[in-house]
């Protein structure tokens, strides 16, 4: 396997544990790019430092612990600026990455239909621009030699090449979001509800849309299975099922932003189940279910969740009396408790899903 440095900034002072979860579900998120990660630094600050996240000081014992172990990157939890990243990989000599970039590297290889790949290459390019573009001041106005010389000619090629490229995506985009709109439209004139089933990643969403349609779409312990949302119609035509991307904890905005069809199908449903792995560590859960709730809030469909916790097949009976203990702040929403792998109580969530419909 390939080697990796892992990299953060705690700014919370009070964080004993969340932090920990986080690096934590960073550091599976490189091993399924085949990231064996062999150090760890975390510097505490009360915030980042302008030059290289962490303090000047910190960054010179990575660079020695980089000289040494030699590794294929190094990745820092926190969302790098692209001065930051300039001056880190300057001084590290080797790719640096932030844990945006991280997913969308995953995004990229699991990508396999058009749509997939043109958001996640809009999200990279708009991802990279700031920092393209910091690279090629210093690489050709530094040759500049009088008014427009050769390197600022160079640099504004450079520019406009991108520019044209996020314009040309943007548009193709937005040919297929039309159309988009055009199938929910028809749907929702019909007067039949749709249930899209979201939530975080390896939760079992796509097990949950194959058992309750039939259909046979790829399931695989790898993150982010599906890109590209899913229609089927259950229940006789009575009910649409939307099967779509799942999100990874500390999801950065922007990246929720650029998968817009995705929200569409979100905002555009009647009821949105919210899936989890009731397998995950309380700690990781409780962070989840935070996370989830504040981002459905944000996106303004917090009024039609229903919660189900799938995989308890995994867990002792007692740990499904702790699990309840989340719903104190989940408020009143409706929560199920599942195994879609054992058909354990989805007659339930079934239930549920025909008083929609």
């Amino acid at each position: 396997m390939r080697k990796a440095i892992l990299c953060m900034v705690k700014t919370d002072i009070h964080d004993h544990v969340a932090y920990l979860v986080k690096l934590r579900e960073l550091e599976k998120l490189l091993t399924t790019l085949s990231y064996n990660t062999i150090k760890k630094f975390v510097q505490s600050r009360f915030k980042p430092s302008v030059n290289y996240c962490v303090g000047k000081g910190k960054a010179y014992e990575i660079k020695d612990v980089v000289d040494k172990n030699k590794p294929d990157i190094v990745v820092f939890y926190n969302v790098l600026t692209s001065k930051q990243r300039y001056n880190l990989e300057k001084l590290f000599g080797v790719p640096v990455y932030d844990r945006y970039d991280v997913v969308l590297e995953i995004f990229r290889e699991a990508a396999t239909d058009k749509l997939s790949k043109l958001q996640i290459e809009l999200a990279s390019i708009e991802k990279e621009f700031p920092y393209v573009k910091l690279r090629a001041s210093m690489k050709y106005l530094r040759h500049k030699a009088g008014f427009r010389g050769p390197g600022e000619y160079a640099y504004h090629k450079t520019i406009s090449a991108l520019h044209k490229r996020i314009k040309r995506l943007r548009s193709d985009i937005e040919k297929i979001k039309k159309r988009k709109k055009m199938q929910i439209d028809r749907i929702k004139e019909r007067g039949v509800p749709i249930v899209c089933i979201s939530g975080c990643y390896n939760a079992g969403k796509t097990s949950l849309f194959n058992e309750l349609t039939g259909c046979r779409k790829p399931v695989s312990d790898m993150p982010f299975t599906t890109l590209s949302s899913k229609y089927s119609s259950i229940f006789n035509g009575n009910l649409y099922l939307v099967d779509t991307i799942g999100f990874v904890l500390d999801q950065d905005p922007r990246l929720i932003q650029s998968f817009e069809l995705n929200l569409m199908d979100i905002r555009s449903s009647n009821r949105l189940l919210v899936m989890f792995d009731a397998s995950d560590r309380s700690e990781v859960l409780k962070l989840k279910v935070d996370m989830l709730l504040r981002m459905y809030k944000e996106i303004g469909v917090d009024s039609k969740l229903t919660l189900v916790f799938n995989k308890i097949d995994k867990i002792k009976e007692s740990r499904i009396e702790e699990l309840k203990k989340i719903e104190s702040f989940i408020g009143d929403k409706q929560v199920f408790y599942i195994s879609v792998r054992q058909r354990m109580n989805v007659e339930e969530l079934v239930k549920h899903l025909k008083e929609l419909s």
